[in-house]
């Protein structure tokens, strides 16, 4: 703004800072010879409706400060320049200044200057615990908190976007900072877990839109359990392999016929084989949201030196068994493993077909 009378004029500017960056007020008077007798500056701030003088430029270049605000003078006086730098600008600074020349012969001539202060958002997402079975759920929230004036929040889906939905809201709080917060909505299924999207934040004290990415994590209990060897050739343990997230926090092996535990750990070690390591071994995997079973079976035969074991996998969710389909490994001292399909007795007792196991 500038105040125009008989040829002066005061040049100020407007400006925006960001909460606790120095502001600098640019004030310049031209179009006058007459001799400058002091530059005067006035302020009405939000935390001070009131107007006040707190600073004073002398011409032989000394200032004073009132009102406990920092202040420098980084003018010249003498080109009638009386522009200042405020330091360490807060919220309540933001306001009115008004820069005043007082001129020997002609008088005073003004201008205001509006110090507006931004604040960045602090932008970051969080993860919920969405479970599958949920009709609706968040999935996820994208947070531009304490910002002035509000950030713009969205979303980037890539093909998820017609799948799941977005909500907004705004909170704003005493000191004039808001708050946005964007919700990413959906049936939690479980074809959406570790599925990348990206949130994006948009504000004036950013140079470039900030894109924050986030990978969707969904829950669900084990939904099948596959047990296999850790060789091919030199079978050395079994491994229990367990579809879920979170992982299993516990796995227990049970050998049929036995009354107690047989071995715990997502590995049943394999000793030297005998019939007397012949049964039927089931590996149960639970997290917090339910269990799933999986079953070995091992024969040692020891009449035509060979060893065979059945190995199928089936998946019991909330504890309930729908049955399995597995192979039997066939070994012989001197020559490589087969593998031979085979049909086996499923829960309910009865047999589809049998194989020759040689």
């Amino acid at each position: 703004m500038a105040l125009r009378l008989a040829g002066v004029k005061v040049i100020g500017q407007d400006t925006a800072i960001i909460l606790g960056e120095n502001a600098t007020l640019l004030c310049q008077l031209t179009g006058t010879d007459d001799h400058l007798n002091r530059i005067i500056w006035k302020k009405k701030t939000r935390g001070n409706p009131e107007e006040k003088f707190f600073f004073v430029i002398r011409p032989d270049g000394k200032t004073e400060v009132s009102n406990g605000l920092g202040v420098e003078f980084i003018g010249n006086f003498v080109e009638k320049n009386g522009s200042i730098q405020l330091l360490r600008m807060s919220l309540m600074d933001e306001g009115i200044y008004t820069c005043i020349f007082n001129l020997i012969s002609t008088g005073p001539f003004e201008t205001n200057i509006n110090a507006t202060v931004l604040v960045r958002p602090e932008s970051y997402v969080t993860g919920e615990e969405p479970v599958v079975g949920s009709l609706d759920a968040t999935l996820a929230s994208c947070f531009a908190s304490n910002a002035r004036p509000a950030a713009e929040v969205t979303w980037r889906l890539g093909d998820l976007e017609n799948s799941l939905r977005t909500e907004t809201n705004h909170t704003v709080h005493p000191n004039g900072t808001v708050t946005v917060v964007s919700y990413l909505l959906g049936a939690p299924y479980k074809h959406l877990n570790k599925k990348n999207v990206q949130c994006v934040v948009k504000h004036n004290t950013l140079k470039e839109e900030l894109v924050l990415d986030y990978t969707i994590n969904i829950y669900y209990p084990p939904e099948s359990v596959v047990i296999i060897p850790d060789s091919p050739t030199n079978v050395k343990e079994f491994i229990c392999i367990v579809d879920s997230n979170p992982e299993p926090t516990n796995y227990n092996w049970t050998r049929v016929n036995k009354s107690t535990p047989y071995y715990e750990g997502n590995r049943l070690p394999v000793p030297n084989l005998s019939p007397d390591f012949n049964g039927l071994y089931i590996c149960c995997a639970k997290n917090l949201y339910g269990s799933s079973l999986g079953s070995l079976y091992v024969s040692v035969h020891t009449e035509s030196s060979s060893v065979c074991w059945g190995l199928f996998g089936f998946f019991v969710c909330c504890c309930v068994v729908l049955g399995a389909v597995g192979a039997i490994f066939k070994f012989k001292p001197t020559q490589i493993p087969e593998w031979i399909p085979v049909s086996l007795r499923s829960n309910n007792g009865q047999r589809d077909s049998e194989q020759d196991t040689g």
